[in-house]
């Protein structure tokens, strides 16, 4: 029995190493809204409960050497429904992410999860049965095999966090643990003093099978995703340049040009699922934010000398503000999108002051230390809300000297006012007066200051495409200050209570739903 207990504690571990890579591979059709996240969440419990009654049920009614049989075999069956599930949600997922999202994720949420934990929670009480066998007292060590079971998800929860995401793809995570359970259970089989021979022969050939099932399709990944997507007409080809694992996401830095040659190949930097910048081959900006920022920074802090950036990306601002002969810091959680930055968009950290760390913790230390601060803090569909609250922006602008200002990059809702009065409401609370710019059903632009507003606001056309020219001149000329009535009936969002993920919901995710459906199924899988 001691060699069943180590299998429920690697099928434990599995169990849930799987919900948590499940959470990662749904993001970039799905995203991360508190809904879709609750789904996630209650699909495991319901099939969690769902196996262990099966699994009780089967161990109340069969002979001890079939039971034992069953419970070898189980994890071999739910290494299969995983490695099933990994050829299925490439192509499933796509079509799901154009329905309705928070349906589409508990469908997807089923597809990932339902075989594989109905089958590994049904082994602790089939563990159960076979030792009740033996003591045919007390409880028959259930307690023992749940804390087992227990203990084994928490090391599997640890694994993954801290070894699969920032080291491995989420698609080759899985992979690797269909073919991990395999091989132990083999191991096990091999031992067996119990099993008939048959029964051996039968499991050792399915679990080998298997374990060269996920083996292969581990190696094959690139060409498995690119024949996938050859099923998907598109006028654009998408080439993988690099590919970045990490504990906040998966970043790819894909070419991009036309089928029929025409136009010029660009750079996208894509971060689950969603393209945060897009530059030519020259690393000059196509993204119409990064010259929105700019041209906002020099209108409303004209004198600026000290610029906090806060959120890297593709690096694209804080090199420009540095090449005007500005002293930058930037702030970026995510070393990997440094990498990504520095080894693909010409991104030269030397002169800049890099902090690799949580926005929230640098500007709670920080005192009265910059002129602007550039605020461009997107992860996953919106701001994280902890990063939206009136306490941030205290906290920030406390960063700012007195005559300075803030100039944000933001999301806003193009069918409900109130979350983005309530935003407007939140910066207020911090920032007396507030300026807005942006065109309807793309980025809003927020600035935050305490000086008096600029004469005039001129766009600054160095290294500004052509064809940006007009959606930025009218962005950039737009901008005004928002009276404050507009907001004075909205209450700040706080720690204490901070609903942004809420009020966002719907938008995030109709906004999440249009961007999925513009990218091949190689780029959204992680």
């Amino acid at each position: 029995m001691k060699r069943y207990e180590f299998l429920i504690f690697i099928t434990g571990a599995v169990t849930l190493s799987l919900e948590v890579l499940a959470s990662r591979i749904m993001t970039p059709y799905f995203g991360v809204s508190l809904y879709i996240w609750s789904g996630i969440l209650s699909i495991t419990l319901v099939f969690l409960a769902v196996g262990y009654r099966i699994g009780g049920s089967i161990s109340a009614t069969i002979s001890r050497k079939s039971a034992e049989f069953v419970f070898v075999a189980t994890p071999i069956v739910s290494a299969l429904a995983i490695f099933l599930s990994a050829i299925v949600y490439p192509v499933v997922f796509p079509l799901l992410s154009q329905t309705n999202l928070i349906v589409g994720s508990f469908v997807g949420a089923t597809l990932l999860l339902a075989l594989p934990l109905i089958g590994l929670s049904a082994m602790n009480p089939l563990l159960i049965g076979l030792r009740l066998e033996q003591t045919k007292t007390g409880d028959a060590g259930a307690g023992r095999v749940f804390f087992i079971s227990t203990m084994g998800s928490v090391a599997g929860v640890l694994f993954t966090a801290f070894l699969f995401i920032p080291n491995i793809t989420n698609f080759r995570a899985i992979l690797v643990l269909g073919f991990m359970i395999n091989v132990i259970t083999i191991l096990l089989v091999i031992t067996s003093q119990n099993l008939i021979p048959k029964q051996k022969r039968n499991l050792l050939a399915t679990g080998l099978m298997v374990a060269v099932l996920c083996g292969a399709l581990f190696a094959a990944k690139g060409s498995f995703l690119q024949f996938v997507s050859s099923a998907y007409a598109n006028q654009l080809t998408y080439k993988i340049r690099a590919e970045y694992t990490s504990m906040f996401g998966n970043i790819k830095v894909v070419e991009v040009a036309r089928k029929d040659g025409t136009g010029s190949m660009e750079k996208y930097l894509i971060q689950d699922g969603l393209v945060q910048n897009r530059t030519d081959e020259n690393n000059s900006s196509v993204s119409m934010y990064t010259h929105v920022l700019e041209s906002l920074t020099h209108a409303y802090a004209p004198k600026a000398k000290d610029v906090l950036v806060l959120g890297l990306g593709a690096g694209i601002v804080p090199q420009h503000f540095q090449a005007e002969g500005k002293t930058v810091a930037v702030v970026e959680i995510n070393a990997a999108v440094l990498k990504a930055a520095s080894e693909n968009f010409g991104f030269d950290p030397r002169g800049i002051r890099i902090h690799l760390e949580d926005a929230r913790t640098f500007v709670r230390k920080c005192d009265r230390a910059f002129d602007v601060a550039v605020v461009d803090l997107f992860l996953g569909d919106n701001v994280p809300d902890y990063l939206m609250t009136k306490e941030f922006f205290g906290e920030l602008r406390r960063c700012i000297r007195a005559d300075g200002a803030l100039v944000m990059n933001a999301f806003f809702d193009d069918k409900n006012d109130e979350p983005n009065r309530r935003l407007l409401a939140t910066i207020a609370s911090s920032f007396p007066k507030i300026y807005l710019s942006g065109i309807s059903g793309s980025n809003a632009f927020i600035v935050g200051s305490a000086a008096a507003a600029p004469k005039k606001i001129v766009v600054e056309a160095i290294g500004l495409p052509k064809n940006l020219a007009a959606a930025v001149e009218f962005s950039v000329s737009k901008s005004q200050r928002i009276p404050r009535n507009i907001y004075r009936n909205s209450k700040p969002v706080s720690d204490d209570h901070n609903i942004f993920s809420v009020l966002f919901a719907n938008a995030n995710m109709a906004e999440r739903k249009y961007l999925a459906g513009l990218l091949p199924p190689h780029m959204l899988v992680n």
